[in-house]
């Protein structure tokens, strides 16, 4: 039974890395096509919170893979010698990395329900308390686990408690939240007939594919828990970390391209109030939110008159 274990614990640590090495190779090869869009847009840019975010989202997930291929390389781990203490801090490492990761790329999200809800106070305040709620649960479910995970001699994790599930639970009801509120103003620009405008139909876009991927990643990692053998766990985990790295910097270099297009109203009333603009773009450092932001632009009937007079 005990060599079994060896065979199972190798063909696991292959399989790990290999699936490792493919999320580092598609998160390399989509950087690499969105470069260009980096440079177009993002670049020019004064540096902000958001374009530091930005860089955070885009290269941190990439270098946490780097180490996690360096140190689970079947070639190269064999030759280290691991104590349990120096697993425990590894692990540590990890969950601190992606916690981090998840809360960068959380905030990207946030924005974008900010920009379909004109930044509202009352959605702004749920949201945060959402939000801190999810962060809460994350920490109390990674602290209240990493002390039950189990390691071989090669720092492989071999068992998991289930609390484990609490953090995966607290992410996958935040991103269902999300989605729901985008879903939600959506519908009702649907029905006031401004549902065409080009950032709602961009944001009801970018958080329908970002809710998939995310949803998907998330319950797909937690089933591997389930797993006879407990040493396939990590087969999904750096696919977690390039997916929600790929979802975070798509979405602001799609809001980036929409606020660097021309921009044209999108529908007129044909009530009595006047016509708008819905736009998107990118605000200075020093404003309240020093993020993403969205408003309406008047046009007033006094100026459409002196429009038609110059005419």
């Amino acid at each position: 039974m005990q060599g079994q274990d060896v065979i199972d614990r190798i063909y696991a640590t292959q399989v790990n890395y290999r699936s490792s090495l493919a999320a580092l190779t598609w998160l390399l090869y989509d950087i690499f096509l969105t470069f260009e869009d980096e440079v177009k847009y993002v670049w020019p840019k004064p540096w902000s919170i958001i374009k530091a975010v930005f860089y955070f989202i885009r290269y941190v997930p990439l270098f946490v893979q780097l180490s996690i291929l360096t140190i689970g390389s079947p070639e190269l781990t064999p030759g280290f010698h691991f104590t349990h203490h120096a697993c425990f801090i590894w692990q540590v490492y990890q969950v601190t990395a992606t916690i981090t990761i998840f809360v960068a790329v959380d905030y990207v999200l946030i924005l974008r329900v900010y920009a379909l809800y004109h930044n509202n106070p009352l959605i702004r305040k749920i949201v945060l308390v959402a939000f801190a709620t999810e962060v809460v649960l994350m920490v109390t479910g990674l602290v209240l686990s990493l002390p039950t995970i189990q390691f071989d001699e090669l720092c492989v994790v071999s068992h998991a408690s289930t609390i484990l599930l609490l953090y995966v639970g607290a992410t996958l009801l935040f991103q269902t939240f999300l989605f729901s509120l985008t879903l939600i103003k959506f519908v009702r620009a649907i029905r006031d007939g401004w549902g065409d405008t080009p950032l709602v139909v961009l944001v009801m876009r970018d958080g329908s594919w970002a809710f998939v991927l995310l949803f998907a990643v998330v319950v797909g990692t937690a089933s591997l828990y389930e797993v006879k053998n407990h040493y396939f766990a990590a087969v999904l985990f750096c696919w977690l970390l390039s997916v929600f790295s790929f979802c975070g910097y798509r979405v602001l270099l799609n809001l980036d391209r929409l606020s660097a297009a021309p921009r044209m109203p999108t529908r007129q009333t044909t009530t009595n109030q006047a016509p708008f603009e819905f736009t998107t773009q990118l605000v200075s450092e020093d404003s309240q939110l020093s993020q993403l932001h969205s408003s309406y632009y008047p046009i007033t009937s006094a100026s459409s008159r002196r429009s038609s007079e110059l005419a």
